[in-house]
């Protein structure tokens, strides 16, 4: 096969589609997305281009029922919501199924009362908000444009419009970042009480202004095993506060996962239409086809030919299932697993994976492979040795 329109689909995963916004007010200098901080924001034509892409592209996902609409950036807080609403209402459209949630990712500061009340009427049912930390001094030091008082009226607002469904980010193992910083912070977002918590630690880019910082020694980060006791600490007092760890850097209410990321966990069907998005179009024969539009936002509006197109073999997908798995805290389900790839996942992996039990790290019976609690911390080490 040589097109990732061909072949047939897997009308069996669920779909979700991502919309990508690349518009922000600045660029934060640990962030590698594909971002635009141009000082005039093209809502309309970036609205058309979005819809011709959705329109061209469809028919290669048909048959899979629509589960999510997710817009993540960028800040798509910033979309007017008109024009967002527009993306909305042609996806709708283009498939069968009531998307059970459709997110958009924005800023404490840049939502407003009226803002948010025309995102619920354009059809948005949850927001994700970028937090990333409630201390005036290190929102500073990471280039955020908002304060941390910011955050409470943002959440009032949203609550206020009808959003019943809220995350918010949280950073940790920041530059200057202390334990005690990160024990109030987490007590501060606790506090104002959003459905799901996205806690994650800050990672270190090549082309971000942190990664050059870093790579001449001038980024004071805390080591390793305070970044762990970070982890280990936010994730006890968020389980306290009844929060429910379901994956490695997630957390929520009850009924409140993340119902779009669980699709990119658990090997879904997704579309993604904009600058720099990724789709992955699972087929009936075990096969599957990835492919990202152009990173560029002015060469995406030319020609949104996918830049990177790659078939993936059954072999390489039932790698990625295990991998992606396990990063959940209900690991991989062995039956399910052997179901849907031909074999169990520990097969041909098996000294590996006692490599793993006898460090602590995984955690086997008949019916489920997971990670332990500590293994939480060497995810990417787990996956690595059974990859």
């Amino acid at each position: 096969m040589d097109h990732p329109s061909e072949g047939t689909i897997d009308r069996a995963r669920p779909l979700g589609v991502y919309v990508h916004f690349p518009f922000c007010s600045v660029r934060c200098p640990y962030c590698d997305f594909a971002v635009d901080t141009r000082p005039v924001i093209p809502h309309d034509r970036y609205s058309d281009a979005v819809i011709a892409e959705l329109d061209a592209r469809a028919a290669w996902f048909r048959g899979a029922a629509l589960q999510t609409i997710y817009f993540g950036g960028g800040t798509p807080g910033l979309w007017r919501p008109e024009a967002l609403g527009r993306v909305i209402e042609a996806v709708r459209r283009a498939f069968d199924g009531n998307p059970l949630e459709v997110t958009v990712e924005a800023n404490p500061g840049e939502l407003t009362a009226d803002h948010a009340r025309s995102l619920r009427r354009a059809g948005v049912n949850r927001l994700s908000l970028g937090v990333q930390a409630l201390d005036d001094q290190l929102l500073v030091r990471i280039g955020r444009n908002h304060d941390a008082r910011a955050a409470a009226p943002a959440l009032e607002a949203a609550r206020r419009a009808g959003f019943d469904n809220l995350s918010c980010d949280l950073m940790y193992g920041l530059p200057g970042q202390t334990m005690d910083a990160w024990r109030a912070s987490v007590e501060a977002m606790i506090a104002l009480a959003p459905e799901h918590v996205a806690a994650y630690a800050l990672t270190i880019e090549r082309g971000t202004a942190f990664g050059t910082l870093d790579r001449k020694g001038r980024l004071a980060r805390p080591d390793d095993d305070v970044v762990a006791e970070m982890f280990t600490w936010g994730r006890s007092a968020l389980a306290d506060a009844g929060y429910a760890h379901y994956e490695v850097s997630s957390y929520a209410r009850p009924d409140r996962r993340a119902v779009h990321n669980a699709l990119y966990w658990s090997g879904g069907a997704y579309l993604g239409l904009g600058a720099s998005a990724a789709s992955f179009r699972p087929l009936s024969d075990g096969t599957g086809w990835r492919f990202t539009n152009p990173r560029a936002t002015d060469t995406y509006l030319r020609d949104p030919t996918p830049a990177h197109v790659e078939h993936r073999l059954a072999t390489d997908l039932e790698s990625e299932a295990l991998w992606l798995g396990l990063r959940t805290t209900d690991g991989i389900d062995r039956a399910a697993h052997t179901r849907r790839h031909g074999r169990d996942p520990l097969a041909g992996r098996q000294a590996a994976a006692r490599g793993c039990v006898e460090a602590g790290w995984l955690a086997i019976t008949p019916e489920v492979l997971r990670l332990s609690d500590r293994g939480f911390l060497f995810a990417d080490e787990v996956a690595a040795r059974l990859w």
